[in-house]
């Protein structure tokens, strides 16, 4: 292996600095103060050895030495706290702390940096160790958590920043930081360019980088597996069959917030808050659809009201419900806009901050005021309801079973309550969650009749199969029913402030039931059986942060705009400023003439455009050897430049050095491939590079 010139003293400076900072990041909340001491001691003498003895040692010798210091650092740590000392704990667990990372970190610090400066892809590895350490350091700001990591939240709340920006400038400054542990050269001055080159390009690629993606949730939890033999509620990671009440499947990762709410009313005492996005009440086989006739569920939003307020006909009856203001905040994109209970209307806002959310919007809804168990005696089908009505709400599959158990549902109601169809809905509600049993890994629902399987088989299934059960069922009584989906949110896992934060998880359906002279009654199941873990519980805090920041106007600042600066177009025309003047110098050097050390430049910096620099420790002589086969006039003209800078009496006169110059660029031209003459011609700094 030949071992390669030792890299500038700045520049392994820079690089030891960069190590100290990524270790900092991931030690810092694990070790004890004289344990990040060590472990940040022992990084910058691994680094100082590696600079020193790297071009000297074995590679595999000094690798295994390595290796060895860090499981002896390993096996004292384990010894240490294993063996009776006749010290005071604590004092024996820093002890154990500063033994293990100090041997630690300097075998592993010393490993990574001779094998990068060794081993140029190796570099790759340090690189990714750096960067992994940070995000590691930061991981607590995903899936939403704007409150975390403390440290850069809080700066960012106290001086009106938006904390993302904020992360993904720290991000930029990271990564750019992280790509000198990339480099190769051996000038310090050239460690500064190449700092300020890579500091220069990062704040334009983040001023210049587009908004992130929205993410979108739909409106379908799934009956069935997709084309992809997974449940529908399974394939999106911010949907889902999510129960409203906490069962939230099986994810290990922090659930994401979709939604925010700001309540504008003093809200009624009730369990869970449903946020009604879509309804389903076209009978298709043995599911339900959602309807686009548009002769039924008018009282549904199904677009979005861009040309002003969308009003919508309520069958709710007034005296019966009371309307609430809410104002809704869409941190992802949804199919159709959720809303509160029953929306009856919907005015988009202009949004405050779309680096935050989707869109804001205002609804008016309108919410029952008497629970289900007060309404006894209702009947269910209007009289006033048309006949083609009454048979869309109560269209049934032809499986007699549904009618079969149904009756056998309601035959056991109390002989003075038959007829009463707010009875037979409640006995078919207790049935099911009695009998059925909640889980989210079911994957036998599957084919033409998946309502049948579940309904009929284990009764074991999500919200979807228990609404689409519960539906079938009321309707094989005469009852209209159908299926609606949005989120449930239970009540008592959010604070006492007005804001509702909402997370995918919280992903609902429940059957409606049409009660006559009420409208559109609310009639979820709550099976008494689940297999599914209890949701941690609500991080409060990161709700009333939201809240807060749906409050203000503007919500937040980008870190350009806490500035009030232009950053992007002064990034950009100070890197066109930058080449423009490379270019310029480039220029200058090629023309400038005057005498044989300028001319003898011009075709050094053609060399250096075209790859062929000289190497550092290369004498002039061997480098125009080198390249004898591109250009044989090289040779001589390099000679001719000693003699001229050595004051020798056989030097040639000026004229026949610049035609021998001449010379030596037309056979460069001759037996160089034209792709690499056009990039060195399109290369700005070439020039920097010449020796």
């Amino acid at each position: 292996m030949t071992t390669p010139p030792r890299q500038s003293r700045a520049l392994a400076t820079l690089q030891t600095l960069i190590l100290l900072a990524g270790a900092s990041f991931f030690l810092v909340p694990i070790a004890t103060p004289p344990g990040l001491i060590a472990g940040l001691t022992g990084i910058a003498v691994a680094s100082l050895l590696a600079f020193r003895l790297g071009a000297h040692l074995d590679v595999t010798r000094a690798v295994l030495a390595a290796a060895g210091a860090m499981l002896l650092g390993l096996a004292l740590h384990w010894l240490l706290l294993a063996v009776s000392l006749p010290l005071p704990p604590g004092v024996t667990l820093t002890l154990a702390d500063v033994v293990s990372l100090s041997l630690v970190c300097l075998g592993g610090a010393f490993a990574v940096r001779l094998l990068s400066t060794r081993l140029q892809a190796f570099s790759v590895v340090e690189f990714s160790l750096v960067v992994v350490a940070v995000a590691h350091a930061f991981a607590s700001h995903r899936h939403e958590r704007i409150h975390q990591p403390r440290v850069v939240s809080d700066f960012a709340w106290m001086n009106g920043l938006d904390p993302q920006s904020l992360l993904a400038l720290l991000g930029v400054l990271v990564v750019v930081f992280a790509a000198l542990l990339l480099l190769r050269v051996r000038k310090g001055e050239r460690a500064v360019l190449a700092l300020a080159l890579l500091l220069l390009f990062g704040v334009l690629a983040l001023q210049l980088a587009p908004e992130r993606p929205a993410k979108k949730v739909e409106d379908d939890l799934g009956l069935t597996k997709n084309e992809d033999g997974q449940d529908d509620d399974e394939s999106s990671s911010d949907g889902g069959a999510g129960d409203g009440k906490g069962g939230g499947g099986q994810s290990q990762k922090p659930p994401d917030p979709v939604a925010l709410v700001l309540l504008q009313d003093e809200l009624p005492d009730t369990p869970v808050l449903y946020f009604r996005q879509a309804v389903r009440s076209r009978l298709v086989g043995d599911k339900l659809e959602v309807d686009e006739s548009g002769r039924f569920d008018v009282d549904v939003p199904n677009t979005v009201p861009t040309g002003g307020p969308l009003a919508l006909p309520s069958p709710q009856a007034a005296g019966m419900h009371q309307t609430y203001d809410t104002r809704m905040f869409l941190l992802v994109d949804h199919a159709q806009l959720p809303g509160l209970g029953h929306p009856t209307r919907l005015e988009l806002l202009e949004n405050p901050d779309p680096r935050r959310f989707v869109s804001v919007y205002d609804v008016k809804s309108s919410l029952l005021t008497r629970p289900p168990e007060r309404l006894l005696g209702r009947q269910a089908a209007p009289e006033g309801w048309s006949a083609e009505q009454l048979a869309h709400y109560t269209a049934m599959p032809e499986d007699p079973r549904y009618r079969e158990l149904s009756d056998a549902i309601v035959r056991e109601v109390d002989p003075r309550f038959v007829g009463d169809d707010v009875i037979r809905a409640f006995a078919i509600k207790q049935y099911l969650e009695k009998k059925g049993f909640y889980s989210l890994k079911q994957r036998q629902l599957v084919g033409n009749a998946p309502t049948a399987q579940f309904l009929f088989g284990e009764m074991k299934g999500y919200c979807v199969h228990f609404a689409h059960a519960a539906t079938f069922l009321l309707r094989s009584q005469g009852i209209p029913a159908r299926v609606a989906i949005g989120y449930g949110v239970q009540t008592n896992r959010r604070g006492a402030g007005s804001a509702v934060l909402i997370f995918g998880q919280d992903a609902h359906a429940w059957p409606e039931l049409y009660l006559d002279g009420v409208g559109w009654v609310t009639f979820d199941i709550i099976p008494e059986q689940s297999d599914e873990p209890p949701r941690p519980p609500m991080e409060q805090e990161l709700e009333v942060v939201f809240g807060e920041l749906a409050r203000k106007e503007p919500v937040s600042k980008s870190v350009s705009a806490a500035f009030n600066l232009p950053w992007g177009r002064l990034g950009l025309g100070a890197l066109l400023c930058a080449v423009l003047l490379a270019y310029a110098v480039k220029v200058a050097r090629r023309l400038s003439g005057r005498s044989h050390v300028t001319v003898y430049r011009a075709v050094l910096d053609r060399l250096s455009d075209m790859g062929a620099t000289r190497h550092f420790g290369e004498s002039r002589e061997r480098h125009a050897e080198r390249l004898a086969t591109r250009a044989p006039s090289f040779i001589t003209l390099t000679s001719a430049h000693l003699r001229l800078a050595l004051g020798r009496g056989d030097a040639l006169p000026m004229t026949e050095f610049t035609a021998l110059a001449r010379k030596t660029h037309a056979e460069l031209s001759a037996n160089t491939p034209w792709t690499l003459r056009a990039r060195g011609l399109l290369n700005p700094i070439g020039w920097w590079f010449t020796r």
